[in-house]
């Protein structure tokens, strides 16, 4: 039996933007590009029955594909992302190019016999510049480049991770003529949709009108195009967070939560101006499960009949659950991870992982692709051998032993600290642990309070943060010591990214008990992190501004950085430069402070990378990051 090698992730299939279309399932295969250091990609198309797989197209770059009842759109950004092409693409792969739309789109749905509903970002800058002539537009692209050199922020939010500078950005909603291509604007340029359905010819969405600042509270917005009006059903006055919308029966629901923004989403009806409750949930519904072996856009819900499919995370797995407008319905029950769905009439199918593959769920689960079986053929994959430890609540977490496991020698050992912090891990393949598991280490990790899956008290981290759950992964460091004696508890390292490089932060700063620590895309101040990043961790304050007195005292004392004298672990740092999420200054400021303090630390920073790095980044960049942090763990613990 061989090792996972580290550059194995060169072969990984990653599956997403799992559709039917023509009687077939298709999907997108990514794959790294050694030779481009980035990703191509390509579209199949599953005969359902047989499992026969017809190779629609090859791609060298991303792929931008919008799939209807009777078309099939590739989107390809043109003048500098201003303006899209739109190309038609059969199952023989025949590309023809529709038109060039003189808007950055970002997805496009069928609007009834005579019209397309296109989604697409416009910019306060120029919101209208899809109306205007040639030498306008040419004018306005040569007003951005003589400006590039310049960043200009009136309004919040003003970046996001991935994004880039957002700034005047808006998701704008059109309706395209299907004849001459015309494009009307539906609602003011103001307005950012998101949440889009369409039912019984009209155009349903979660709306957010702002000039400058945009908040967190959206209103439920109907477009009726046969009056050409615009009704605002729920005008949201702080009371709701409002997550999505769906519709069954003709009825309109709203998946929402009140006391917290994490909190999961109950279901409400929306009739009159009223929401009444239908179903209390706990659920989040999206997929929280993490994994390195992902890439690509997917969806977390669909329609079959008289019901709607969601994927949630319900304790350390995530699964389809359908929903009757009354209450929800186990579907699937997979051990690991729901990736993305699709149904081809009332038959259902899925990627699901522990590596990704397509399946089709029904009373037996039939799995349609081997595209990653070769990938880890005769290879070793350490099986998660799961146990729990008590602290208020229990505490699920999972060791993987080492290659070549003998029970009477030592052993060392990494601690691996999730991201989120709602969200969680569960029995799927990760890269990074399975290496490590290769090269003679043991692996821990578990789910502490905060994270997903458990219900809203569980996943409250707003007084638990760098507390309850510093406990909780400390007492289940020490059952794994205790069920694992091969374990040398003088060679434990620990490492995560986000909340995870958070941990990491809190735990130096906490505790000597680790021989050395990598900590990824980290929180060291949190008051500053919430004012500089993309998304505010700490929204429960205040309607999402932390500025009262115990607000900014518990920011404080929360944080790794008030603590720096107190560290004495080595401690590499990996962060990005573009990182909006937890921007790179977190990472510098207890860098410079243990550089002060005369302790053992380095930096790796990745120019030009985000947030997700280690998901997404460039191929040759997460095998540096990967091998930064492994010869780190070498050097320290073996």
């Amino acid at each position: 039996m061989k090792k996972i090698e580290l550059e194995l992730m060169k072969n990984y299939r990653y599956l997403s933007k799992l559709e039917h279309f023509g009687g077939k399932v298709i999907f997108v295969e990514t794959i790294a590009d050694m030779e481009e250091n980035g990703y191509k990609q390509r579209l199949h198309a599953l005969d359902p029955v047989s499992g026969e797989d017809g190779l629609v197209l090859d791609f060298g770059k991303k792929l931008q594909l919008d799939v209807l009842k009777d078309t099939m759109f590739l989107r390809e950004p043109v003048k500098d992302g201003l303006e899209t092409e739109l190309y038609t693409l059969d199952l023989e792969g025949n590309k023809n190019l529709m038109t060039t739309l003189p808007l950055s789109v970002g997805k496009v749905q069928d609007f009834g016999a005579d019209r397309y509903l296109i989604q697409a970002t416009t910019n306060m800058r120029c919101s209208d510049y899809y109306r205007l002539t040639e030498a306008e537009r040419e004018a306005y692209a040569a007003s951005l480049k003589a400006d590039e050199d310049y960043i200009i922020l009136d309004e919040y939010p003003f970046f996001y991770n991935g994004a880039g500078f957002i700034n005047g950005d808006r998701n704008n909603l059109f309706l395209m003529d299907r004849k001459d291509f015309s494009l009307k604007r539906i609602g003011p340029r103001t307005m950012d949709a998101e949440s889009v359905i369409i039912e019984g010819g009209k155009i349903f969405f979660l709306g957010n009108d702002f000039d400058s600042f945009k908040g967190i509270y959206s209103d439920v917005y109907c477009y009726d195009p046969e009056t050409d009006t615009l009704t605002d059903l729920y005008v949201n006055d702080r009371e709701y967070y409002f997550k999505q919308i769906f519709t069954l029966g003709g009825r309109l629901y709203v998946m929402a939560s009140v006391e917290a923004l994490i909190d999961g989403a109950n279901v409400y009806t929306l009739e009159e101006g009223k929401l009444e409750l239908v179903t209390p949930c706990e659920w989040m519904f999206y997929n929280s499960i993490g994994s390195d072996c992902r890439y690509g856009s997917t969806k977390n819900n669909a329609k079959c009949g008289d019901k709607a499919f969601f994927i949630t995370v319900d304790n350390e797995r995530s699964a389809v659950v359908s929903y009757d407008g009354k209450a929800f319905a186990a579907v699937t029950d997979f051990e690991g991870s729901v990736d993305d769905l699709t149904f081809i009439g009332d038959r259902l199918f899925v990627i699901a992982m522990k590596l990704q593959e397509v399946y089709e769920v029904g009373d037996d689960v039939r799995q349609l692709t081997c595209v990653n079986e070769e990938v880890l053929k005769d290879r070793y994959v350490a099986k998660p051998e799961r146990f729990t430890v008590f602290n208020q609540d229990e505490i699920v977490g999972w060791a993987l032993k080492p290659f070549g496991f003998d029970e009477t020698k030592k052993y060392p050992c990494i601690l691996d600290i999730h991201g989120g912090p709602k969200t969680a891990y569960g029995e799927v393949f990760y890269h990074e642990m399975q290496l490590w598991a290769s090269e003679g280490y043991f692996v821990i990790f578990c789910n502490p309070h905060c994270s997903d899956g458990r219900g809203n008290a569980f996943a409250d981290y707003v007084d638990h943060y760098g507390a309850t759950d510093f406990f909780d992964i400390m007492k289940f460091v020490d059952k794994a010591l205790e069920l694992y004696p091969q374990i040398d508890p003088e060679r434990v390292g620990v490492t995560g990214g986000s909340y995870g490089g958070y941990m990491t932060n809190w735990i130096i700063t906490q505790t000597d008990r680790f021989k050395c620590a990598a900590t990824q895309r980290s929180i060291s101040n949190r008051h500053a992190d919430f004012f500089y990043s993309d998304y505010a961790f700490d929204c429960t304050y205040e309607n999402g501004i932390p500025l009262d007195d115990k607000a900014l005292k518990l920011f404080w004392d929360r944080s790794p950085i008030k603590y720096w004298d107190k560290a004495k672990t080595p401690t590499l740092f990996i962060h990005s430069t573009q990182d909006y999420r937890c921007p790179f200054p977190e990472a510098l400021q207890l860098y410079t402070a243990l550089k002060i303090n005369g302790i053992e630390t380095r930096l790796c920073g990745f120019k030009g990378e985000n947030h997700e790095l280690s998901r997404s980044g460039k191929p040759t960049h997460r095998i540096r990051r990967l091998t930064e942090i492994t010869n780190w763990m070498d050097k320290f613990l073996k």
